[in-house]
């Protein structure tokens, strides 16, 4: 279990660094007003994905039982 929880937690961790990159990338008008509009897409696909991944990554860990 101990092991199952280190690995969901980097997981986890990895998701919500991906959420705050595509974040940031939408929250800068400069690269907004830029990018072509299926990049955009794309990066709001990638927010998207990486909410739904801490949604159920996080749903795992507390089915877990704590070690």
């Amino acid at each position: 279990m101990a092991a199952e929880r280190k690995r969901l937690a980097k997981d986890l961790a990895a998701a919500e660094k991906e959420k705050a990159q595509a974040q940031g990338k939408l929250g800068n008008e400069a690269f907004l007003a830029k990018a072509p509009d299926k990049v955009v897409d794309g990066i709001r696909a990638r927010l998207a994905k990486a909410d739904e991944d801490i949604a159920r990554i996080s749903t795992q860990l507390d089915r877990l039982p704590q070690a």
